[in-house]
């Protein structure tokens, strides 16, 4: 095992990727009126938040690998490279989106109600804010799926410089973000702020405490790697088994509760935190998760989560206009489930091979050709 490899994560974000999209199968499904699975926990759960928690990791262990070694943190090739290789997709995504729900639904008589200009739309896509557009606006499913990005991004445009910068404040810095925004999240949640609908919404989406958690553990794998390994959680057998039923436990059973809703935040970004360096980098790790197959698939996540509205649509016209196998429910939900994956994989697929790679290839080459040129 190479010592700074991290295994199976990109299988961990194809099972994010599933509850997500099985999350928006079965509200599209309500929402067409066609036949749905019960109402099982899982698919209302969600797990944008575990991507949160993914992302604040990675980012972090990753960019303290590149200060290690530059001693440097290279602000503008990261952002430089954050935007080509996300910026493509989301634009796509996004453009095609508004297209989509000022025209082609027009096209179809569908009646699709807009409530905002589409300069509004313009200005605050493209200045990746789109957690606002879409807290303040009724967008749709397709155009929905961007808020994550932007509610990202927003976090290391602050977080990065004061990592650079500020290195040894590090783990306070995040310790009391994390606390501010477990609290600013829990009084949000009961509107104690008193904010309009829209604002309240755009307030939840930014769990910073989930990006902050996973990135003083991202933080504490790098410089504190086998202290933190040596903690019960993940050196004792047993306590893996339960933090994992734990987790089992939280895509099992609804919580509809409030307060249950508004505090769990604390100890489900811990649990995402503790799933992702569990799975990653402990030796003693007995959910063995890794799959060459998922792990393809785990590639392609950005993808697959950007692109799967349009398939879940699509799948959902089909089978409303054609009643196609709804009075074999069996049948129906199997072959509903697999054609949106199906085409959702082969769709993301096809855009990382001929649509992402060639953009991200052709920047790298400006780059290196750029960095050439200075060196003379």
């Amino acid at each position: 095992m190479k010592s700074d490899f991290l295994y199976g994560l990109n299988t961990l974000r194809f099972l994010a990727a599933f509850f997500i999209i099985a999350m928006h199968i079965q509200y599209n499904q309500l929402v067409s009126g066609l036949p749905t699975l019960p109402g099982y926990a899982f698919l209302g759960k969600g797990a944008v938040s575990f991507f949160f928690t993914l992302s604040g990791f990675l980012i972090t262990y990753i960019r303290l690998g590149e200060m290690n070694r530059d001693k440097t943190l290279n602000l503008k090739r990261f952002f430089s490279n954050r935007f080509f290789r996300l910026a493509p997709v989301y634009f796509l995504v996004v453009s095609s989106g508004l297209f989509f729900y000022w025209v082609v639904l027009e096209k179809l008589h569908i009646p699709y109600v807009k409530e905002y200009h589409l300069g509004t739309a313009a200005i605050l896509y493209s200045f990746f804010l789109p957690n606002l557009m879409n807290s303040l606006y009724q967008v749709g499913g397709i155009l929905n799926v961007s808020w994550s990005i932007g509610a990202q991004e927003q976090f290391y445009f602050f977080f990065l410089p004061f990592m650079k910068r500020n290195l040894k404040y590090l783990t306070t810095f995040l310790w009391i973000l994390i606390g501010i925004s477990i609290v600013v999240s829990i009084a949000n949640a009961y509107n104690a702020f008193g904010l309009p609908k829209g604002l309240q919404q755009f307030v939840h989406t930014l769990r910073f405490h989930f990006m902050g958690i996973g990135a003083i553990l991202g933080y504490y794998l790098r410089y504190k790697k086998e202290k933190l390994l040596s903690l019960w959680i993940f050196s004792k057998v047993w306590m893996q088994l339960f933090l994992a039923g734990l987790l089992v436990a939280w895509y099992c059973f609804k919580t509809s509760d409030q307060f249950i809703n508004a505090t769990i935040t604390l100890p489900l970004s811990f649990l995402y935190g503790w799933l992702i360096i569990n799975v990653s980098a402990n030796p003693k790790n007995i959910i063995k998760i890794d799959n060459k197959y998922l792990d393809w698939v785990g590639q392609r996540t950005y993808g697959v989560y950007m692109y799967h509205m349009f398939i879940v649509y699509a799948v959902s016209f089909f089978f409303s206009r054609t009643g196609f196998l709804t009075s074999h429910y069996v049948a129906y939900i199997i072959l509903f489930y697999a054609l949106v994956f199906g085409i959702t994989i082969t769709l993301a697929h096809l855009s990382f091979e001929y649509f992402e790679k060639p953009i991200i290839k052709r920047h790298r080459a400006r780059m290196n050709a750029k960095k050439l040129t200075l060196g003379k």
